[in-house]
């Protein structure tokens, strides 16, 4: 996988250059106004992981570091395969620093944005309104992750 390793990154331009692509913004600020993606991968609560054109922000949602909230963000240019190869990273080095569940959303209407079922993932119930469109939560646990044929072929 070289060239494609993942590193911590809690760059806000590097974060904002891929929120704000023409092709990126319209799936990640859901016709909202764009802002920057700092406070969140500059905080304490975040593991943001980049590759060469996105990553990875995982946010802690308990006290112990057990359930994060995943967001991922790519260009067009590391869809496909830079995504599944640094996807594969991200969630070993998630689990291995003690992650038991991680949670992501789908928005309707946004193919690109359905989790890897070849993960584990598996959806939380049907999509719902949230933040002024119809979003589907996913959940992937330590235990489906190992279990898993991506996992399988690492």
């Amino acid at each position: 996988m070289a060239g494609l390793d993942i590193v911590e990154d809690r760059s806000p331009a590097f974060w904002d250059r891929i929120a704000n692509h023409p092709e990126v913004a319209p799936h990640v600020f859901l016709g909202h106004e764009a802002v920057s993606l700092a406070g969140m991968v500059q905080s304490p609560l975040a593991t943001p992981l980049r590759g060469q054109n996105g990553g990875f922000i995982f946010l802690r949602l308990d006290s112990l570091g057990r359930v994060h909230e995943l967001h991922t963000l790519f260009t067009p240019e590391g869809w496909g395969r830079e995504v599944l190869l640094s996807a594969k990273q991200a969630f070993a080095r998630m689990f291995e620093a003690g992650a038991q569940v991680i949670v992501t959303y789908e928005v309707e209407g946004w193919k690109r944005s359905q989790p890897p079922l070849s993960f584990g993932f598996k959806p939380a119930g049907d999509f719902a309104s949230a933040l002024g469109t119809a979003l589907r939560t996913w959940t992937l646990t330590r235990s489906a992750w190992d279990l898993s044929p991506a996992r399988g072929r690492m």
